[in-house]
């Protein structure tokens, strides 16, 4: 199987530009270039999706998951298309129609923690609106946060919203990713885990701590 740097060499090969000139259209250096078709480095998803549109190929192709550029040109549909096409014995005048493509990403802990994860693929979420606000997709590892949220749900947050004290957020803590629930107690900020099985995580002053986004949906897989 094809990986991200066999695409993107191919791709540029195919277009006769040199490395250089890629990064110009990219807005990155052409080191970064050198390192992604080495293999030695990945792109972000925000750059996986420039690089798409640069060069009219879907996300599945660059990722190496399939052999068709794009679908769309190519008069096929798409995987979650097919999907949509199952379901069509509902009543849809009973549901929210309305959804929108974000990114699945591998990993997120309700646990002790899991490291940096990587994109996986586009997914549709209905009940989403298009209005300007970003989303993403992440895969749930771990029971601290059952019976809310059970291991191996997939959680949608929505990114760039404050996440009051009591609400569910997503959060890095000293480059460990987490699914908690944020507490102020005493002005201090503390990360809960519902089953008590978990400690609680205390973030101290000097600890190098991000708030990614707040969790807004849970889905499961029957």
């Amino acid at each position: 199987m094809a990986e991200i740097k066999d695409r993107i060499v191919s791709l540029r090969n195919e277009k006769n530009i040199t490395q250089s000139q890629l990064a110009e259209e990219l807005n990155i250096s052409p080191s970064a270039i050198g390192m992604y078709e080495q293999g030695r480095r990945k792109p972000s998803y925000e750059l996986l999706e420039e690089i798409c549109d640069y060069f009219n190929v879907d996300m599945d192709y660059l990722m190496g998951r399939s052999d068709i550029k794009n679908r769309c040109q190519a008069g096929l549909k798409y995987d979650w298309e097919d999907k949509k096409q199952e379901d069509s014995n509902i009543d849809m005048n009973t549901v929210n129609t309305d959804y929108i493509m974000i990114p699945l990403y591998e990993s997120i802990s309700a646990g002790y923690g899991a490291s940096n994860s990587e994109f996986i693929e586009m997914i549709p979420v209905f009940g989403l609106k298009k209005n300007g606000t970003t989303y993403f997709a992440v895969k749930v590892e771990g029971d601290s946060m059952e019976p809310k949220i059970p291991n191996g749900s997939t959680i949608i947050i929505k990114k760039d919203i404050q996440i009051e004290s009591g609400e569910i957020g997503a959060f890095n803590l000293n480059d460990e990713n987490f699914v908690k629930q944020k507490k102020v107690v005493k002005d201090r900020l503390i990360l809960h885990s519902f089953n008590l099985a978990y400690e609680d995580k205390v973030v101290n002053e000097f600890d190098d701590f991000i708030e990614y986004g707040k969790v807004v949906k849970v889905m499961i897989d029957l």
